[in-house]
């Protein structure tokens, strides 16, 4: 069925206490954090968050509370400073993003062995559910989020983000069909049965999408994740956009549709609006053009541009299946899976 509540319905962030090993290992970052916020007030807590939010840790302090991050192993300096660089810029704009912590000179990140890491101050909110008028604010946020993106100084300019569609990804499905037998083996009984069934569809997808000439939206720095857990809200309002590692130079309608996508289906799941799928993606699209105007001749494509990025997805936890015997994210295949059939019921 679509539309059932999944990964990202939990509606509050939750914060886990350390061990004393896992403090320990933290001490000497901590140790290097201005003066002004030592010593702690309780003990650090680890965010039970599912990916790279998962690397953050609490720390109540004399001054505040704040979020220490660490960074990516396989981010580079340059792209953990253009990050670093593009949230500060983001909050010179009046952006709800949280504003990096100076921690060495004029420097957001703080480099101790191996790991970088940063601080941020804690912004109160529960995840963004659809409730009220959630959907309206998310929407808004999003637009204008993708707008104020779109003169980001050359200076602090991300990465190129990922290709859709790609010769690449069709070899990996060209895999998964010759290795059919071997899918409970590699993905598990249930698992499997669930990608058989969605089998068809996905080739379907995947045959017309390549053949489709989708509107050339403008290329940009764009946030291309902005599922629930990226969006804190209180009151009705977002108050806090997070994760920014996810925001590369790429075609900003693969970002908004997949953002599009990712809202309002937890809108339809959790937040009692109409049962309506169109109805809530026509609320949405709404919503975003006022903030977003330049976004109205891609709006009709939603649907196009949000199944290619699921697709995007879908192919690279297969890769990882593959390639490497990785299952790490097999539980996140599942709600891509159900994606596909929600972008068509919202969008076209």
């Amino acid at each position: 069925m679509l539309f059932q509540p999944d990964l990202f319905s939990m509606s509050r962030p939750g914060w886990v206490k350390l061990d004393l090993a896992q403090i320990s290992a933290l001490d000497e970052v901590l140790s290097r954090l201005p003066k002004a916020l030592l010593p702690l007030q309780g003990d650090p807590e680890q965010s039970d968050a599912l990916g790279i939010n998962s690397k953050n840790f609490r720390l109540n302090t004399a001054r505040g509370v704040f979020v220490l991050k660490r960074w990516s192993d396989q981010a580079s300096p340059l792209e953990i400073s253009n990050t670093l660089s593009i949230m500060a810029w983001l909050v010179s704009q009046q952006l709800p993003v949280p504003a990096p912590v100076a921690l060495q000179g004029d420097s957001f990140a703080l480099s101790v062995g191996s790991g970088r890491w940063s601080l941020f101050p804690f912004v109160e909110g529960a995840y963004f559910s659809g409730a009220d008028d959630e959907l309206h604010s998310a929407a808004e946020a999003t637009g204008s989020l993708m707008e104020t993106l779109l003169p980001l100084p050359a200076g602090c300019l991300p990465t190129k983000g990922p290709a859709h569609l790609t010769v690449a990804d069709g070899a990996i499905l060209a895999r998964m069909k010759s290795a059919f037998r071997t899918w409970d083996a590699l993905l598990g009984e249930d698992l499997a049965a669930l990608l058989a069934l969605s089998w068809p569809l996905i080739i379907s997808e995947w045959e017309s999408l390549s053949v489709t000439r989708l509107p050339s939206s403008r290329i940009q720095a764009a946030h291309f994740d902005l599922h629930p857990h990226n969006l804190l809200v209180t009151d009705s309002r977002v108050v806090a956009v997070l994760d920014f590692e996810a925001c590369k130079v790429m075609p900003v309608g693969f970002a908004l549709g997949f953002a599009a996508l990712k809202q309002c289906r937890q809108a339809m799941s959790l937040s009692g609006l109409p049962t309506n799928p169109r109805f809530v993606g026509s609320l949405y699209a709404d919503h975003l053009l006022r903030t977003c105007p330049g976004a109205r001749e891609w709006v009709p494509h939603f649907g196009d541009f949000a199944v290619a990025e699921v697709l995007r997805r879908i192919c690279s936890i297969l890769r990882l299946n593959l390639e490497n015997g990785e299952k790490k994210w097999n539980k996140v295949l599942v709600v891509q899976l159900s994606h596909l059939g929600e972008a068509r019921a919202l969008f076209n």
